[in-house]
């Protein structure tokens, strides 16, 4: 299993998501933690990647953990 963790500062910005999404097709991996995300809190299917995100509900957009999993749910 390849784990990575990426501090991303944040991806409260239109189009962040595609574009970390296309990164991480380039890199072989299972788990990836990004820290500092900023999103409210989420699950989201990308292919065959999933995103859970636990960041804060509030209008301040702060902090946020995500793991970024690459498999079948």
């Amino acid at each position: 299993m390849n784990i990575g963790t990426w501090n991303v500062r944040s991806l409260f910005w239109p189009g962040a998501l595609k574009l970390l999404h296309n990164e991480l097709l380039n890199v072989d991996f299972d788990l990836v933690v990004l820290q500092e995300t900023r999103l409210e809190s989420c699950v989201l299917k990308f292919d065959n990647f999933a995103l859970f995100d636990s960041g804060l509900e509030s209008e301040k957009h702060e902090f946020g953990c995500d793991f970024y999993v690459n498999g079948e749910f």
